[in-house]
């Protein structure tokens, strides 16, 4: 003999067993499945950019530096590097020298000057 709880009806009329309930039922499964779905896709994609980032080659100080010893032959008497950047695969040079400051632009492929920018200073 089988007790039955009192929460439940005699007849077998269970609420949670109708069929609108289980067709709810369902499509909250469904939408939990999709947007875990989603969340791991984003999740891998994330993790998949780390991995390449940190697989892809990269350039030491040493690799990008190495034109810059070329091109200070190119340098005008008197003048003097006071500070250098590198960013994205170009140098630039802040050079004093004669009264005035420049910014020199090296190209880091080929070692040349790609462009002279001087800034003649302004009398106060």
């Amino acid at each position: 003999m089988v007790q039955q709880s009192s929460d439940q009806q005699p007849n077998g009329d269970d609420p949670f067993q109708s069929p609108e309930m289980l067709e709810l039922q369902r499509k909250m499964r469904r939408i939990a499945l999709r947007s875990i779905l989603v969340m791991v896709v984003g999740i891998s994609s994330i993790i998949g950019i780390l991995i390449y980032k940190s697989v892809t080659k990269k350039e030491s100080a040493s690799e990008a530096a190495a034109p810059v010893g070329a091109v200070t032959h190119s340098l005008n008497a008197g003048e003097s590097i006071r500070e250098m950047r590198i960013e994205n695969g170009t140098v630039y040079l802040l050079v004093d020298g004669k009264g005035m400051t420049s910014v020199l632009e090296i190209s880091k492929k080929n070692g040349s000057i790609s462009r002279r920018i001087e800034f003649i200073p302004q009398v106060e």
